[in-house]
């Protein structure tokens, strides 16, 4: 009985001891966590702490109070002092290029509201070239950009839907037809025999320069139409002047009566009654 009291005894002080360093160890490990744990949300308000003495509103205002009023005349000056000045502010430039992490807790909202109420204050909101005018004139230049743009898809879907007329033989063949016809360029335009669009119009222009070198013979491809119309009348007056001058030599000579003196009939025609005297020598009868 003595012998089995003692190794109860021996087994319950066993079974203490190790439940006593459970919870020794397990209270330890809930320390290390706790310290762990203190140490991090130490680092973290001490890094939201450095953030809020770096993005503090009146630290960035009073970096950028060099930087003038925002118009809508100093754009870019405005712009390229704003990005030196905030090059000073660490991490400043990445914060606004986007390239930092959003998930780190280093970045908040402390520098975003910081920064919107000192570029708030640069704003010119008075005067003839104030910050509203900049605005209205980037509205217009896009409107107008917009416009100009549809016109080019325009321009392109028309040409996208012609599509053979734009090609180098057409235009060769529009500028020959227009070309042939001139007083002035006929003769250039037959002697180009290649096919090519950009032969024919260097020779055009060549030619033109060639006469445009000599002052007496100067010649004006605007005045074509009205030296065409000069020629045209030139030739139907000498074309009228030959027609009358060949009827005019080829002009019958009038049939003339010698009897009554009328035109028209010859004298063995006449009808008219003449009196013949007994002494003529047409009297006498066989």
């Amino acid at each position: 009985m003595a012998g089995e009291s003692d190794h109860q005894a021996s087994t319950s002080e066993a079974a203490r001891r190790t439940k006593g360093g459970k919870r020794g160890k397990t209270t330890q490990r809930v320390q290390i966590d706790e310290e762990v744990t203190n140490d991090n949300e130490a680092e973290e308000e001490s890094d939201s702490g450095d953030d809020d003495d770096q993005y503090d509103y009146r630290t960035l205002a009073k970096i950028l109070e060099t930087v003038p009023k925002l118009t809508s005349r100093n754009y870019y000056s405005w712009c390229t002092l704003i990005k030196a000045n905030l090059r000073v502010v660490p991490h400043a430039t990445w914060h606004l290029e986007g390239k930092y992490d959003r998930s780190h807790p280093k970045w908040n909202r402390t520098f975003d509201n910081a920064l919107v109420g000192v570029l708030r204050s640069t704003l010119d909101t008075e005067g003839e070239h104030n910050i509203l005018h900049l605005l209205l004139d980037i509205s217009k230049n896009h409107l107008t950009f917009h416009q100009a743009w549809k016109k080019i898809e325009r321009s392109l879907t028309k040409a996208s839907l012609l599509g053979a007329p734009f090609s180098d033989d057409m235009l060769y063949a529009a500028l020959q037809r227009c070309m042939i016809r001139h007083p002035v360029y006929k003769e250039t335009v037959a002697t180009v025999h290649q096919v090519s669009f950009d032969a024919l119009a260097t020779a055009l222009t060549t030619h033109q320069s060639a006469m445009e070198s000599v002052p007496g013979q100067k010649v004006d491809p605007r005045q074509a139409s009205a030296r065409t119309a000069g020629t045209n009348e030139e030739q139907a007056y000498d074309t009228e002047s030959d027609t009358c001058s060949a009827k005019t030599a080829v002009k019958p000579k009038r049939i003339r009566c010698w009897v009554c003196k009328c035109h028209g009939h010859s004298t063995r025609q006449c009808d008219a009654s003449v009196t013949i005297p007994e002494n003529s020598p047409l009297a006498k009868t066989n």
